[in-house]
């Protein structure tokens, strides 16, 4: 058995596998994602060799993903199959654990999957469990229009207006913890044009593109994937909804599913428009893996350091040893002007005054639940609770449907 980076010669029979594992009419497609995809590298598709024949393979997609306020680089794992007849070997185990070495080799602070089986075959190799939640409302078809008519909502036209709004999705997100860094390159690239990152509207007034909506439709459903607001033109959020509330009643569709929080801006005037039923729902079933804690943590340390600074608040000197990822340890240190370092130990540490799990933590440093959700729980002290309840406030957490890397 031999595990490494494909070779070029090797792709085709990688490409037979997807095929084999999991569409025999997908190959068009899979060669799509190496072809079409300007970041690839053949080391990026990952091999297990046996007697000159590829039995197991999966694919990495390095992308940075925003974790709180910071940008962290990601390997994205994909299309993790094994050929039916040497299944049961541990050869799909054996190639994720050497996937691990091979993000911390290209600088990887965290591995990112999406599981379409049973996550305890994850589980057992390190990976936590952290579901993307999103809702689903009844549609009602009596709303016709909401907010002003100055904003026209026409089709997403990829020639004219595909420039302004990545654009305005990097502004829109610029500190929406969950979301991938769009390079202008990654909206071209057949992967995420096959996985529907295109727009399906776009709201204009003057010519200017003030918000973005990326919906399908079927029969008696609508799948809204994606929304994007100028963050200083609110008000095209009404638009957009009053647009969507108007094509489910001349469609007669009956439900409204969205793939991301109800607590966005755009959930939150769809949910009163249609003063429905609101039901969570789990979108996907994503598993994380810290490559290397300390690394990870310290790409953060610039963005705590300015949540600190935006505080106005005086801290003393502390060290705060964080929960475990990984079974890897790291202390936070405080130096009291306002820098912040992380270390593998350090004798004055206190413990982190809360025990929580790995998916716990996880949540944390995403902010899908803040400090102040957890410190009545916590033994640290009152000092400690204020400056970490800076460090982790809550926010609200999106991986956008398209962005399966």
């Amino acid at each position: 058995m031999e595990i490494r980076g494909a070779r070029e010669s090797e792709l085709e029979q990688t490409v037979e596998l997807s095929c084999i594992a999991f569409n025999p009419d997908g190959h068009e497609r899979y060669w799509q994602y190496i072809k079409g995809d300007s970041s690839y590298r053949p080391s990026q598709t990952r091999v297990v060799v046996v007697n000159d024949k590829v039995v197991s393979t999966l694919r990495v997609w390095e992308r940075r993903i925003r974790m709180g306020a910071s940008l962290v680089t990601v390997g994205g794992i994909g299309g993790v199959c094994t050929h039916p007849h040497y299944r049961g070997a541990g050869y799909a185990s054996a190639l994720l654990r050497d996937t691990i070495s091979y993000l911390q080799t290209i600088g990887c602070d965290l591995g990112v999957l999406f599981t379409i089986i049973p996550e305890v075959f994850y589980k057992q190799l390190g990976w936590t469990s952290f579901p993307i939640h999103g809702f689903s409302v009844a549609c009602d078809s009596t709303v016709s229009s909401i907010g002003s008519s100055a904003w026209q909502v026409d089709d997403f036209n990829a020639e004219t207006d595909l420039d302004t709004v990545a654009r305005l999705y990097d502004t829109a997100n610029a500190e929406q913890s969950g979301t991938l860094a769009r390079p202008r390159a990654y909206w071209n690239m057949a992967p995420c044009r096959i996985r529907g990152i295109l727009p399906t509207v776009v709201a204009r007034r003057d010519g200017d593109i003030g918000g973005y909506l990326n919906y399908e439709m079927d029969e008696k459903r609508v799948e809204v994937r994606e929304v994007g607001c100028d963050p200083n033109k609110p008000e095209v959020l009404d638009i957009l909804v009053g647009h969507l509330l108007k094509v489910c009643g001349a469609r007669r569709a009956e439900r409204i599913d969205a793939k991301f929080s109800p607590q966005h801006p755009f959930s939150e005037r769809l949910i009163a428009a249609c003063d429905g039923l609101v039901t969570q729902t789990e979108r996907a079933k994503m598993m994380l893996y810290a490559v290397d804690l300390s690394v990870l943590l310290r790409r953060l340390v610039v963005g705590w350091e300015s949540q600190i600074a935006d505080a106005g608040e005086m801290f003393p000197s502390l060290a705060v040893r964080l929960p475990a990822l990984n079974s890897q340890q790291a202390v936070l240190r405080y130096n009291g002007d306002s820098t912040l370092q992380i270390l593998p130990e350090a004798a004055d540490a206190v413990d982190f005054g809360v025990d929580l799990s790995e998916a716990d933590f996880w949540q944390l440093l995403f902010g899908e639940i803040g400090w102040e959700q957890i410190s009545s729980e916590a033994t640290v002290s009152a000092e400690i609770s204020a400056f970490l309840t800076v460090l982790f406030p809550k926010r609200d957490v999106i991986y956008w449907c398209p962005d399966r890397y």
